[in-house]
């Protein structure tokens, strides 16, 4: 059991194990603006499914694990309407000897497929080989009335490395695969090879750093000129194997790399993602902790296209409550894994830019500004090129609150000391902190009601807390300078209770809840 688990690894290209990895809870945000929409599909059972390949029209290759000796066998099937795979026959016409078999890739005529599959040999010449038992590598057959015949290894297989996962360009003119062949960049490397005709290719050659990394690239598939592999860097994706794509330019040039989107990619392996661009649909495969074996085949369609080299704008202006700019407030920029890309401040017009964003990608704005508090829009940048996403950020000062469904100043008691009126220096603090608040909103106009609890007489309470809201009122606007037509007083005394602490309840009530009756409300009546 153990060699067999080892064999399932190199299929997989020796990178993380098929069957026994520890599955995680996926990392799909609920608030993201999703691309893409999967499904966990029928086939799937407690063994392995992956490596999907189109086969022609509605049709569709896979790998699966044997229940009996968990070997890995071809499957061919018909795509449903729904995505779901139907009427699946065996691919029987392969060796019938104890082989791993895995990623398919089709001419455009369908006359000669390219395949994955397991081979036997101690390989211990190149160092960080030398404990390997077995490797993979890639044949070649010629499909004549549906059966798989004369299948040929490919030239550049070897017993010292790991060939396999091959795809094909558009014209059939080049043959991508992976590698551990020396001289990459890291574990396992993607490359291509002309083909050139009767049976002869040209020398291999890496992708380069646009694709391949000191990490593992693995699981290529071409779609027109746009190339979609795994990766296990950690620098850019959430863990394990990861989705990226990439275009192929004019000039030989390569655009960089594009992460998918969760749900597709999360903290698991994600790999052997195929799509269909006439249908916006296709399939990947995954071991999430939401599948039912050690690697399941999803089906997914795509509700927005991947969009490269494409750069925008996000642009806008942060205002307070009533709509004046905030000049020189913090503006920063976070991407959909909440990693900050820049962090900016607003001109003295209460302005910001940020002049080179992804299209079609998620993004979240954070607005801050010192005594006002913070704002956060969530969006998803715009599908073309040069576009501009505008904002107008209001952030509501964290010092005015909704209490009783009314507006109020975020204070809660004015402190005196017992049995008086006088303004102390601890209530002189929160006062000035009410006196800054009006010189920032020059219209906003208060009422003041001062409250007492029901402890002390009726009159006794009602006197003080007039005579309370009169000197706060008096320290505003002597002390403040703020105009006594904008503040205005009045106590309450015990008439106005919050809870049931009243005279005839008063001796049963705890302190706390008497305190919950001592208050002062600033109530904002215009703003």
């Amino acid at each position: 059991m153990k060699r067999i688990k080892y064999l399932l690894i190199l299929i997989g290209f020796f990178s993380i194990q098929i069957n026994a990895q520890k599955k995680e809870k996926d990392t799909v945000k609920d608030d993201i603006d999703h691309r893409f929409y999967i499904k966990d599909i029928g086939i799937n059972d407690k063994y392995s499914s992956f490596g999907t390949t189109f086969y022609g029209e509605g049709k569709i290759v896979y790998s699966a694990q044997n229940g009996k000796n968990n070997l890995l066998d071809l499957f061919i099937g018909t795509i449903a309407k729904d995505g779901e795979i139907v009427n699946i026959n065996k691919v029987n016409s392969l060796s019938t000897k104890k082989t791993y078999n895995s990623n398919v890739a089709f001419t455009k005529d369908l006359k000669h497929v390219y395949f994955t599959q397991s081979v036997y040999g101690i390989t211990n010449t190149v160092k960080h080989h030398k404990d390997r038992k077995a490797t993979i590598a890639i044949y070649k057959a010629d499909i004549i009335n549906g059966k798989w015949k004369n299948v040929q290894p490919m030239p550049f297989n070897s017993k010292f490395y790991s060939v396999g996962h091959p795809t094909l360009s558009k014209d059939d003119s080049k043959l991508f695969f992976t590698s551990d062949m020396p001289g990459g960049f890291g574990g396992a490397d993607i490359y291509f090879v002309d083909v050139l005709g009767n049976g002869n290719y040209s020398k291999p050659e890496n992708l380069g750093k646009k694709v391949n990394s000191k990490y593992k690239e693995a699981f290529p598939h071409i779609k027109d000129d746009v190339l979609y592999f795994s990766s296990t860097r950690k620098d850019e994706g959430l863990g394990g194997y990861d989705i990226y794509a990439v275009k192929f330019l004019e000039k030989g040039k390569i655009s960089d790399r594009l992460h998918l989107d969760p749900p597709v990619n999360s903290i698991a392996d994600d790999l052997s993602y195929i799509y269909d661009e006439n249908k916006k649909i296709g399939y990947f495969s995954s071991n999430r902790s939401t599948g039912k074996g050690s690697d399941d085949i999803f089906f997914f369609n795509e509700t927005r296209p991947l969009v490269f080299d494409c750069f925008q704008t996000i642009s806008g202006e942060v205002v307070d409550i009533n709509g004046d700019p905030l000049p020189f407030a913090e503006v920063t920029l976070y991407d959909v894994f909440d990693k900050e890309v820049k962090k900016i401040k607003t001109d003295k017009d209460g302005k910001f830019l940020f002049e080179k964003a992804d299209c079609s990608a998620n993004y979240k704005l954070v607005a801050f500004k010192n005594h006002l508090g913070k704002k956060e829009v969530n969006f998803v940048t715009k599908d073309r090129h040069n576009a501009d996403n505008h904002f107008t950020i209001k952030i509501t000062d964290d010092f005015i609150v909704m209490k009783r469904g009314k507006r109020m100043l975020n204070i809660f008691s004015i402190y005196f000391d017992y049995d008086s009126s006088k303004i102390t220096n601890r209530a002189a603090t929160q006062l000035n902190q009410i006196v800054a608040t009006m010189r920032r909103y020059p219209s906003m106009v208060i009422e003041l009601g001062a409250h007492t609890d029901s402890r002390g007489g009726d009159a006794y309470n009602l006197k003080l807390s007039n005579e309370r809201a009169q000197s706060t009122v008096d320290y505003i606007v002597n002390r403040g300078g703020i105009s006594r037509d904008r503040i205005s007083g009045k106590g309450y005394g015990e008439t106005r209770l919050l809870n049931n602490c009243d005279n005839a309840h008063k001796n049963k009530c705890t302190k706390k809840e008497h305190e919950i009756n001592r208050r002062s409300e600033f109530v904002i009546t215009r703003m």
